[in-house]
């Protein structure tokens, strides 16, 4: 009779987050606001999707600035720290792998509004992105 151990194997979630790396196989390359960002009931909600250089949607470390920009907005600007770990965890939806941004103080009467994204990594080049969503 054999027994086998798998000392490797895990069924839990590491939770160990990003560390910061100056070299890094897969660091972003692209940014992009995904099509999953929309108007909700409570606001917007808007996701950032990274992608490495193999076409993968990755996680990032670094500074990201969403900035939402219309007539009747005063340039609401939300800053995420992604090198502090838990704020990646918490900011990162697993299902999409992309970051989710809520903006809940919105115009009711606003029907399009142009996201823009800034993303300073620790090394490396910014990445921009923009795109428009409507109602």
């Amino acid at each position: 009779m054999a027994i086998f151990f798998c000392s490797a194997c895990s069924t839990g979630q590491r939770g160990g987050g990003p560390s910061i790396v100056s070299v890094w196989a897969y660091t972003p390359q692209s940014a992009q606001v995904h099509p999953l960002s929309r108007f909700s009931p409570e606001g917007i909600v808007v996701h950032v999707a990274f992608t490495d250089s193999d076409g993968f949607q990755c996680r990032a470390v670094g500074s990201l600035v969403i900035t939402l920009s219309e007539t009747g907005i005063n340039n609401a600007v939300e800053t995420i720290d992604l090198t502090d770990s838990q704020v990646n965890r918490d900011r990162f939806d697993a299902p999409t792998r992309t970051y989710l941004i809520r903006f809940n103080e919105v115009p009711a009467d606003l029907t399009k509004v142009r996201v823009s994204v800034l993303f300073t990594p620790d090394s490396g080049t910014k990445l921009r992105a923009n795109n428009i969503i409507e109602k």
